[in-house]
């Protein structure tokens, strides 16, 4: 047999075929022309066809086509024997808001690439990916509801290229050496993976004040669990810490157990307790000075937690403040946006949450915020003598008012309290507290969706003991998401 590229560069072309007398799969193929991008709603529904992903061992070259006969022949015939199954869908022709993505291969390298961008088609070219194989599909270059993020790693040693769409996807291809170069394309989802966890962190103020290793080692089961839970996202309620010294130790010590999520990859969102502030000083009690100005005073957490670390961060009401933040990521076929809003809140705090809210109506919300319940499962009264609004303020000006709101979660006060409420849309509330102030274990509250089931289990496990705890359990059914 030739060398492969030159048979078409390969016949996967267009000419490896099951087809009939004078017929070629070329004709098959997507035309070439370059339709750009539009700003145009997009069209989800041409996003139809199953991309087959296909991998040559012996190179480690990476094949995409739509076409079910090519990804056939190109494993009997030419050794694309890894079958990575249809990890995302696309169109077959142009359609509103999508663009063409094209499939160029390198004789030297003996690679395939394909690219959306028509600048760094030009500059493949050039480099070396000489055959032109057109136009493989059409995606999005933008993110929409009905899409999934498509990344590119690269591989320098193998001088090969690999896309992915899962995070278990994602971090196979990190652990094996291969750079991750971000999203080049949206598509739509293949078989959908509708179940996955967040994990929801409560006060750790004693942790991190006489048992610091706690916070660490939960930290630490999170990330060595991360795939086989499927854990997307981790909330903390507040009161990370208990108070400040002159050192910082303690926000030192967070810092450093919060380093092992940043290792593992994890977003996260804080919502800041009153500990977690200049209010409080050594031993609990308030500082001197005025008490509502020392609660926004998180001029050190923000040192320590910098807006760099949030790495699903969407955007804050504060420029460098990460007191009220949303960020935004997508699990179970779903898109989601987490809101941390400060303890108390002001009420522009609270008009800038509206904004967010309303900018993202297909976003599932989960909301964070240290007070809301109280220990027997009602909602808060009292802006706790020294902050601004109440939680029940909260509640009726914000909570309530959003058909995308699903979850609100909280700490402060009391151990574990659940409450459901119907917001003014029709949609169901879903408020737990999370307070163990527990000297003995590390409580993680582990959080189960399945979007296709429509059910939320929870659970909260703690990492030290292996123990759970009896009042953590929790089940629903019959979950209306936002679709």
């Amino acid at each position: 047999m030739k060398r492969f590229s030159l048979i078409a560069s390969l016949a996967l072309t267009g000419v490896l075929s099951a087809c009939g007398p004078g017929e070629t799969l070329e004709s098959q193929r997507v035309p070439a022309q370059d339709v750009g991008s539009s700003t145009a709603a997009l069209d989800c529904a041409a996003l139809s066809k199953p991309v087959y992903h296909r991998v040559r061992p012996s190179s480690g070259d990476s094949l995409l086509t739509l076409n079910a006969t090519e990804a056939a022949n190109a494993a009997t015939t030419y050794a694309y024997t890894d079958d990575l199954g249809t990890p995302f869908k696309a169109a077959s022709a142009s359609g509103t808001g999508l663009s063409p993505v094209y499939r160029l291969y390198s004789p030297g390298r003996g690679e395939h690439i394909v690219t959306i961008d028509a600048t760094e088609r030009s500059n493949l070219i050039a480099s070396g990916f000489t055959t032109d194989e057109g136009v493989g599909f059409y995606a999005s270059k933008t993110a929409d509801a009905c899409l999934v993020p498509v990344y590119r790693f690269d591989n320098p040693g193998l001088r090969k290229h690999r896309h992915a769409v899962t995070q278990a996807e994602r971090d196979a291809l990190t652990a094996a050496g291969w750079t991750n170069e971000g999203i080049k394309f949206y598509a739509a989802p293949g078989a959908v993976d509708t179940k996955f966890t967040f994990v929801v962190i409560p006060d750790t103020q004693i942790e991190t004040v006489y048992y610091p290793t706690r916070l660490t080692q939960r930290m630490q089961w999170i990330a060595d669990n991360k795939t086989a839970q499927d854990i997307r996202f981790v909330l903390h309620t507040g009161d990370l810490m208990d108070w400040d010294t002159p050192d910082h130790l303690y926000y030192q010590r967070a810092s450093d157990s919060y380093q092992v999520l940043d290792a593992a990859q994890i977003p996260y969102a804080i919502a800041l307790g009153n500990h977690d502030t200049a209010a409080v000083c050594q031993g609990g009690s308030a500082c001197p000075g005025n008490v509502n100005a020392n609660l926004r005073n998180t001029t050190t957490f923000n040192t320590y937690f910098p807006l760099s670390r949030f790495k699903a961060l969407g955007g804050v009401f504060e420029s460098g403040k990460c007191d009220n933040a949303y960020h935004t990521f997508s699990a179970g076929g779903l898109n989601w946006l987490v809101l941390n809003l400060e303890l108390w809140a002001r009420t522009d705090a609270v008009n800038w949450a509206k904004t967010v809210l309303a900018q993202f109506p297909r976003h599932n919300v989960i909301i964070i915020t240290h007070s809301h319940l109280n220990g027997s499962g009602g909602i808060e009264q009292s802006n706790g003598g020294y902050g601004n609004n109440s939680p029940q303020y909260v509640f009726d000006n914000l909570i309530k008012q959003y058909a995308n709101v699903r979850f609100v979660f909280s700490g402060h006060v009391g151990n574990a309290a659940y409450r459901t409420d119907t917001g003014v849309n029709g949609n169901t509330l879903y408020q737990m507290l999370n307070t163990f102030h527990d000297g003995t274990t590390n409580p993680t509250r582990l959080v189960e969706v399945d979007t296709a089931a429509n059910t939320i289990n929870t659970r909260v496990y703690a990492p030290l003991t292996n123990t759970e705890r009896a009042d953590g359990v929790k089940a629903y059914s019959n979950v209306n998401w936002v679709r």
